[in-house]
């Protein structure tokens, strides 16, 4: 079914203007590129599923499609699941408080599934900090510590950090550093890059790619593109700004304008040029010091031949030095 196009009347746009102006980024906007901003949000056919509000209206409340998306990331079966609340109780008064996106657990594991839409170079122990939560949480008083069940975090980021390889999933596990050997199953983090995935006209995707380009971009889909097949139909509909009542078009709209004020530009931009900086100056210093590895050997094996009366002509041949730098030596 193709989705219809949502058509705002003149008290909507009024009410999303006054939501415009409780935020400085967008109260200096004219009238003109407030209702452009306005339109571009509220009259899209589906909501971006990158923003915290959307994320959790879609997968929050809804179990058919939360194990939709755990069954295919993960690598054991959910047969069902019971949601927790999501904001973490504290140990002590003065612990950190932590609000997470959606939280679950069946009989055997607990879930913890997260968007990060802005740029954290904090992430990872943000993510451990989440897991260590949940762990913690599980045992009452008289607990033996045998009732611990696995915690699992997958974080979907739409932003890049640092890795030796790439790829569209990263797993991380506690293990012996020699060995390799497993501490356990009681915490593992499924750290989900959305940009390392890049789609093509035409392709035919894998479940953990169709992920990745719904998540992304579900925002610029006019319907359901035909390389994504039925199964995720329901999670289309979830989608749908149509199917939004009043009230929730207005706390999407204040969670987009939220969650823009808060990325931080500058510091984001900041961030990342130092991120790419160091990627960069890895690459570089790598291919440096082989290039300083190989002049080291051809200047020893200069002075080994030169040792031996070997005739300059030959030395060049052999080592690639010139006659001055092998004089030099």
């Amino acid at each position: 079914m193709e989705p219809s196009k949502t058509i705002l009347t003149p008290e909507q746009m009024d009410l999303y203007k006054s939501i415009l102006n409780e935020f400085e980024r967008t109260r200096n906007m004219t009238e003109a590129e407030k209702e452009l901003l306005i339109l571009e949000i509220t009259t899209s056919t589906y909501m971006d599923l990158l923003c915290d509000w959307a994320f959790k209206h879609v997968f929050g409340h809804n179990k058919e499609n939360l194990m939709l998306l755990l069954n295919d990331i993960l690598p054991e079966e959910v047969i069902d699941i019971e949601y927790d609340p999501n904001e973490s109780d504290k140990n002590r008064p003065h612990d950190k408080q932590i609000i997470m996106d959606v939280i679950c657990h069946t009989k055997d594991r607990s879930f913890i599934v997260e968007m990060q839409k802005s740029r954290k170079m904090d992430l990872k122990n943000r993510l451990f900090y989440y897991g260590a939560a949940s762990l913690t949480r599980q045992l009452k008083p008289k607990d033996g510590y045998d009732k611990i069940v696995p915690v699992y975090v997958i974080c979907f980021s739409n932003f890049k950090l640092l890795h030796k390889e790439d790829q569209l999933i990263y797993r991380y596990k506690m293990q012996e550093i020699k060995t390799h050997e497993l501490y356990g199953n009681q915490l593992t983090i499924f750290l989900c890059e959305l940009p390392r995935f890049v789609n093509t006209p035409g392709k035919k995707l894998n479940p953990v790619e169709v992920w990745f380009d719904m998540l992304r971009n579900m925002r610029t889909f006019a319907s359901r593109p035909d390389n994504i097949d039925e199964r995720y139909e329901g999670i289309f509909e979830s989608c749908r700004m149509g199917g939004l009542k009043d009230k929730e078009t207005q706390q999407y709209l204040r969670a987009m304008i939220t969650e823009e004020e808060k990325q931080e530009i500058r510091a984001g931009s900041y961030e990342y040029g130092f991120e790419e900086g160091m990627q960069q100056g890895m690459e570089k210093g790598i291919e440096k010091g082989i290039e300083q590895g190989k002049a080291d050997a051809n200047c020893s094996a200069a002075r080994n031949l030169l040792s031996c009366g070997i005739d300059m002509a030959i030395i060049v041949a052999a080592t690639g030095l010139s006659e001055e730098q092998i004089r030099a030596l």
